[in-house]
């Protein structure tokens, strides 16, 4: 059971929630790319090289207990063929809350010591994946996903974690205090026991109380504005206490534009579609002064202008301000192998090769000044049927891809 709850809502993290109805540094991020930032950006893909595991047979996503000889060999040799035939040096991994509890779905209490609620070896291994990204020459993403955005008694019947449950924690009714204690103990462990810790690149704050990891609800929703009070409601308890964790810097949580071309949003303005990224900008600036070290966002091609006439990047960094340009992170692109996420949006990519929508992608991000960018996904999996890696599932490199890829290095 535990192991079927993860990867269904992994993928569903990847492929449903973008269509649901529904920076150390001063208050002040000084312009130019971050120190944190490598020569030329950040180039990466979402990992997931579906090498089969011991204990998750039809997980395609990378996973850390247990992380032995063969199992790990196998990632090593995936994450320096990443870095040598792809010429990346990026990746983005989710760390999901059920794998690092030692009993799940039991998270820890507020304040409560690490040792005694979490999955020591999950955990150590984590931090070994850190040095084998860093014998790679490959920076890490790690994005912690806790599902206890909001309280159970908030739309109760579609919340992942449930009474009864033996995967994700049920949020009580002040789940910000048990969250803020799991997103900064793990934070503080993996960075401590790494030999490379300078090769996390960032940690994300991330999370969706029906889908596990997925982007947490930032835009709202006017059938339940309660969902949109709970999570300001998190952001402005637990952000504080993730920022201050561990010495990486810390990423916002991924922001997500709505193109959904459904009853619902076309009766919506284009700057109702882009609310995540104003809300998160004022409650993580305008009210906290305490920005992140970098902004990721999920993009689609063809998004700037869209049909609609909206340049959408031009006005995120407008929302985000144009001196933190250069901290924006641009994933998830949607492109080749997105093909229902953008027949369900107002977005028009039907006339492009998949090779033109990265291109789109790569010169978007140069033209703007992002720090990067990385790509759903490094690897084509059989979990529903999914065709939007670079690699086939064989294996085998999608040449065309690759080669636009390999242009960002010339």
């Amino acid at each position: 059971m535990f192991r079927a709850s993860v990867v269904a809502l992994m993928c569903l993290a990847a492929a449903t929630v973008t269509f649901s109805d529904l920076w150390p540094c001063s208050a002040a991020a000084p312009t130019g790319l971050s120190s944190s930032t490598p020569p030329g950006g950040f180039r990466g893909v979402f990992f997931n090289p579906s090498i089969r595991h011991a204990n998750f047979s039809d997980y395609p996503w990378p996973t850390f207990d247990p992380y032995g000889p063969e199992y790990r060999g196998k990632i090593r040799a995936a994450l320096h063929e990443i870095a040598d035939d792809a010429k990346l040096n990026f990746i983005d991994v989710f760390i999901p809350i059920p794998f690092t509890l030692a009993r799940p779905p039991q998270a820890p209490r507020a304040g409560q010591p690490l040792h005694e609620w979490a999955n020591i070896a999950y955990l150590d291994n984590a931090a070994a994946f850190v040095d084998d990204c860093h014998d790679a020459g490959i920076f890490v993403e790690f994005d912690l996903a806790d599902n206890r955005w909001i309280p159970y008694c908030v739309d109760s019947q579609h919340h992942l974690g449930r009474p009864g449950g033996n995967c994700w924690p049920v949020a009580d009714d002040t789940p910000w205090d048990e969250s803020a204690t799991w997103f900064s103990e793990v934070i503080d462990y993996i960075e401590s026991h790494a030999k490379h810790p300078e090769n996390i690149a960032m940690w994300g704050m991330m999370g969706h109380y029906q889908l596990g990891t997925a982007e947490p609800d930032l835009w709202g929703n006017d059938l339940n504005p309660a969902v949109s009070r709970y999570t300001e409601k998190f952001v402005k308890n637990v952000w504080p206490a993730f920022r201050a964790a561990g010495k990486r810097p810390k990423a916002s949580p991924i922001m997500l534009p709505i193109f959904s071309n459904n009853s619902y949003w076309m009766a919506k303005t284009p700057e109702s579609r882009l609310a995540a990224f104003s809300n998160l900008k004022k409650w993580l600036v305008d009210d906290l002064a305490l920005p992140p070290d970098y902004w990721p966002m999920t993009t689609y091609c063809y998004c700037d202008p869209a049909p609609d006439g909206v340049y959408y990047l031009r006005r995120i960094v407008e929302i985000l301000g144009k001196e933190n340009a250069s901290r924006i992170i641009s994933t998830d692109f949607k492109g080749p192998g997105h093909d229902q996420e953008i027949k369900d949006s107002i977005i028009s990519a039907a006339a492009h090769s998949p090779s033109d929508m990265l291109t789109w992608h790569f010169q978007k991000c140069a033209e703007y000044g992002f720090a990067g960018w990385w790509i759903y996904a490094y690897q084509d999996q059989e979990v529903f049927d999914q065709r939007s890696g670079i690699r086939c599932l064989d294996g085998r490199w999608k040449n065309d891809l690759l080669r636009a890829i390999k242009q960002q290095t010339r």
